[in-house]
């Protein structure tokens, strides 16, 4: 071993540790270390070369009030100065005042969190707790859906390729089509379809063994990774009647969602739904430490006083995170930042709107806040994809990567390397008009690349 103080740190040094030493996330390992990071500020980051970048989709929908706010600095630095961590059987003024915050901003009665370190933990969480509630086995999820990289989340990220390479584990899924009406699985038309993604539901939890035997549905209030799927009005309130006939637990995926996101706190704030465990992560703090949560209805927390809570982690309500999490929900309030999401969102649909009527490329445009999709075709018509399928998990040349390639070589980046055809645009909320002016014209360029690809 050599002395770990004497690590060579020069550019090439540090590129060879990327190949040699690390494992890229949903890759094959690179050749060539990726573009290294060097600073951040609001809405731009700066690469080693000293180029700066617009960060159109906040890193991974994460960051969302932007890149090195003071604020959350000061309040992160203060916290670490008095307590870091501690063990999670003892209180922390942080973990018991951030609980008290989740249960404010939240609809309805949810009222009970737990605290861990990612969106993933968190949905794992959720499924422990729908199983320990109901004492039933069966999860239903939605095909193309992305719930987090660990066994059960995974396993239940039906339709997704990255889900492919997993062993099923820790739960017994049924999947069922997403509300997706630019590509139904039915072949029908909203509103003629009578809504029929939700009426299958309902024949699937009776087939399956109806109250006796499922336990809950797991879903993405708005599909992200796999297409930023925004359901018709009528699907949750719907939705959430099938599940109280049943006795079926609603579980809210609001990783990407949440905080703002869509132009509410949270997703299901549009549809006045309340799901019975609501899942978080990402906008908790921004990703200025990580962090994830878990909240649970009023009459789901109170079982576990009499019934034991089979879970927990080493970390779960992590003090310095709830501190850092404490300062990024108030900056939410104090700087109008969902009403900003709100307002810029419509207008960056509309800029979006644009780019479909001038790319032969792209296919559809849709979104709800500042979460919004660019669907990538090969024909208008006949809406043939651009890429299939399994082009996420394949080696070959694939052209909607290619759009992200050039994006950055124009200076930004968006969400293009994710499963499906869509390129999203996802800005921190603090953007400006003029900010998303320049995302678009980017994006204009960019996807030229596309239509390269596309029958005019």
């Amino acid at each position: 071993m050599i002395d770990l103080k004497s690590i060579p740190v020069t550019k090439e040094d540090l590129d060879r540790y990327e190949v040699e030493n690390l494992f890229h996330s949903w890759s094959y390992q690179p050749a060539k270390s990726p573009m290294r990071v060097v600073s951040t500020k609001g809405t731009r980051f700066t690469n080693e070369e000293g180029r700066t970048f617009l960060d159109f989709s906040s890193c991974f929908v994460s960051h969302n009030i932007g890149h090195q706010d003071p604020r959350v600095l000061d309040a992160l630095t203060e916290q670490a100065k008095k307590l870091c961590s501690f063990a999670p059987n003892f209180s922390t003024r942080p973990r018991a005042t951030l609980a008290k915050m989740v249960a404010e901003i939240t609809p309805g009665d949810l009222s009970r969190t737990f605290f861990c370190l990612s969106g993933t933990e968190a949905n794992e969480a959720a499924i422990k707790i729908c199983h320990q509630y109901t004492g039933r086995r069966k999860i239903i999820s939605r095909y193309s859906s992305y719930h987090g990289g660990t066994s059960t989340s995974m396993t239940l990220s039906s339709g997704d390729p990255r889900s492919w390479a997993q062993v099923p584990g820790g739960v017994e899924r049924l999947s069922v089509p997403l509300p997706y009406c630019y590509r139904c699985m039915f072949g029908q038309k909203y509103p003629e379809c009578d809504l029929r993604c939700v009426t299958y539901i309902d024949q699937v939890i009776e087939l399956e063994g109806g109250g006796d035997k499922v336990a809950g549905i797991l879903f993405e209030p708005v599909t992200g990774a796999n297409g930023i799927i925004v359901p018709p009005a009528e699907y949750f309130p719907r939705l959430r009647e099938i599940c109280d006939k049943w006795g079926v637990l609603m579980i809210a995926d609001e990783v990407m969602t949440g905080f703002g996101r869509t132009g509410k706190w949270f997703a299901m704030d549009h549809w006045n739904v309340v799901p019975d465990i609501m899942t978080m992560a990402k906008g908790i703090t921004a990703a200025y430490m990580p962090m994830g949560a878990t909240v649970v209805r009023k009459h789901i927390g109170d079982r576990f006083k009499e019934q034991f809570f089979s879970h927990g982690a080493t970390y779960a309500g992590h003090a310095l995170a709830c501190a850092t999490a404490i300062r990024v929900v108030r900056i939410y309030q104090e700087d109008n930042l969902i009403e900003n999401a709100a307002k810029m969102g419509k207008y960056l649909l509309e800029k979006a709107l644009e780019l479909k009527d001038k790319h032969p490329s792209v296919g559809d445009v849709r979104g709800l806040g500042l979460f919004v999709g660019l669907e990538l075709v090969k024909n208008k018509k006949t809406r043939e994809p651009l890429i299939p399928v399994a082009a996420k998990i394949r080696p070959e040349s694939n052209p909607k990567v290619e759009v992200g390639k050039r994006l950055v070589e124009l200076g930004m980046i968006a969400m293009a390397a994710n499963p499906s055809n869509i390129v999203a645009m996802a800005p921190p909320l603090i953007i400006t008009k003029g900010e998303i002016d320049e995302g678009i014209g980017i994006m204009d360029k960019a996807l030229e690349v596309a239509d390269a690809h596309a029958e005019k």
